[in-house]
């Protein structure tokens, strides 16, 4: 089981994520295959190993794009979580499990933007699932497959049309992000939620999943 350690580490994810440039954004989902980082190596891939190092509790330090001595350390810290070859060394295998139970930075503010603004008075239980929802339906056939396509689809969150999901999210929602993104899903697999008051036809037709707060959930 993985180990966690998201304390204080929250709000400088957030300021971050947050404040990160487009042209960065774009780095940081270019590369689809993983190539192997070890000490030594620098970069943009670097930076995006330590950011996800750093959200899981195993790096501390600051992501500065370079390889060294406590890069290693936090990889094999994973590694050996993970049930993986300690080498240190982050090969395929490493980043692809790393990959499974994080998100990127820019996603990450991505998905605490919509837990903040969909469900930022809703028990944390239910903020999770609001994320778990986004991560379930880039894992679905039927919608767009990155985090950010599934967000700004055309009426997919009404609080993207009504301008709610660009206030600045709290600690929390990164945190409910966070969880969500490490596999864990209060909402059992739902592609949709709504209050519980404005259920349409449509939505009661579909099998529902789980209700948490003011939310129920469906898929």
């Amino acid at each position: 089981m993985f180990k966690t350690k998201v304390g204080w580490l929250l709000i400088g994810l957030m300021i971050g994520s947050l404040l990160l440039t487009p042209q960065l954004q774009q780095k940081a989902h270019a590369a689809t295959s993983y190539a192997a980082l070890s000490v030594g190596s620098t970069g943009d891939q670097v930076v995006d190993l330590q950011e996800r190092l750093r959200m899981l509790g195993y790096l501390s330090s600051a992501a500065d794009g370079k390889f060294g001595s406590g890069t290693k350390q936090a990889v094999k810290k994973f590694q050996r979580n993970a049930a993986i070859v300690q080498n240190g060394i982050a090969g395929p295998m490493t980043m692809h499990a790393l990959h499974k139970v994080t998100v990127s930075r820019p996603d990450l503010g991505r998905l605490a933007r919509v837990v903040y603004s969909e469900a930022g008075g809703e028990p944390f239980n239910g903020q999770i699932a609001v994320a778990a929802v986004v991560l379930n339906r880039v894992d679905s056939p039927d919608f767009p497959d990155t985090i950010e396509k599934v967000i700004f689809a055309p009426g997919a969150f009404t609080t993207v049309a009504g301008g709610q999901y660009w206030k600045l999210p709290n600690a929390e929602s990164f945190k409910a992000a966070i969880q969500a993104a490490k596999g864990i899903d209060p909402s059992h697999g739902a592609l949709y939620f709504n209050s519980a008051p404005a259920e349409s036809e449509w939505f009661q037709s579909r099998t529902k999943t789980a209700s948490i707060g003011g939310h129920v959930f469906v898929k």
